[in-house]
C-alpha cells in the first residue's frame, strides 16, 4: 500500500483588476464631463473651436482607447499575480498592455499640449511667459515621444516585447527604462505644477474683481489634470 500523495493546492493570488477598471473608468468619466463642459461652453456662447480643442479631443479619444485596451487585458488576467495569469493568455496580455500604455502616453502629452497652447494664447503681450510656455510644451513632447518609442522600441525584434522566448533577441536593460520613465514622469509634473500656476500671472494683474481672478485661476489650473 503506497504512501498518500500530498494534494497540491492552487498558490493565492492578488486580484486588483476590478479596482483597476473602476479607477481608470472613474478618471476618465471626469475627463469626459471636463471635455463636454467646455466645448458646449463655446459652442453655447458661439466661439468656434480652435487647435488647443481639438488637440484635447484627441487627448480624450487616446485616452478612451488605453482604458479600453487595458480593460480587455484585465480579462486575460492583467492586474493579477503573475503565477495567476494562464500560461495561454500572456502573450496577448503583454501585447494589449503594450499598446494601452502608448494610447495612454499620447494622451498625457496631447493634454498638456492643448492646455500649453491655451496658455500661448492668454500670453500674446508677454514675451517671455509665452517663451516659456513654448519651451514647456517642446521639451515634455520630446520626452514624453523617446517614451512612445522606447515603449515600441525596447526589444528586437519588435514581438519579443510580448514573446519574451523568441530566440536571438535583445532588450533595453529594465534599468534604465524605468530611470528614463521616472525622469519623463518627473519633469511631466513639474511641467503640471508650472502650467498650474501660470494662471496666476496671467490674471492676477488685471483689472478684475478677487473673486473672478481666484475663479478663474482655480479653473485654469484644473485645466492641467
Amino acid at each position: 500500500m503506497g504512501l498518500p500523495t500530498k494534494r497540491s493546492t492552487p498558490q493565492p493570488y492578488e486580484d486588483y483588476s476590478q479596482v483597476l477598471n473602476f479607477v481608470i473608468w472613474v478618471l476618465a468619466g471626469y475627463a469626459t464631463i471636463f471635455i463636454f463642459l467646455r466645448l458646449w461652453g463655446k459652442c453655447y456662447r458661439g466661439r468656434r473651436l480652435w487647435w488647443d480643442d481639438y488637440l484635447l479631443i484627441f487627448s480624450w479619444l487616446a485616452l478612451i482607447l488605453g482604458c479600453i485596451f487595458q480593460t480587455v487585458d484585465t480579462t486575460l488576467g492583467f492586474g493579477r499575480s503573475q503565477h495567476a495569469i494562464p500560461l495561454e493568455n500572456i502573450e496577448n496580455s503583454r501585447l494589449l498592455a503594450t499598446i494601452a500604455g502608448f494610447f495612454l502616453i499620447l494622451a498625457a502629452a496631447w493634454s498638456k499640449t492643448s492646455f500649453g497652447l491655451t496658455l500661448v494664447r492668454l500670453t500674446r503681450t508677454d514675451g517671455f511667459l509665452k517663451r516659456l510656455v513654448w519651451f514647456a510644451i517642446w521639451t515634455t513632447n520630446i520626452f514624453i515621444a523617446g517614451s512612445c518609442i522606447i515603449q515600441w522600441a525596447h526589444c528586437w525584434p519588435l514581438d519579443r516585447i510580448w514573446r519574451q522566448e523568441v530566440p536571438g533577441g535583445k532588450c533595453l536593460p529594465l534599468g534604465l527604462m524605468n530611470g528614463y520613465n521616472m525622469f519623463v514622469a518627473a519633469y511631466s509634473g513639474a511641467v503640471d505644477v508650472m502650467l498650474a500656476l501660470l494662471p496666476c500671472k496671467i490674471f492676477w494683474p488685471l483689472m478684475m474683481r478677487r473673486k473672478e481672478k481666484i475663479g478663474i485661476t482655480i479653473a485654469m489650473g484644473m485645466g492641467v489634470l
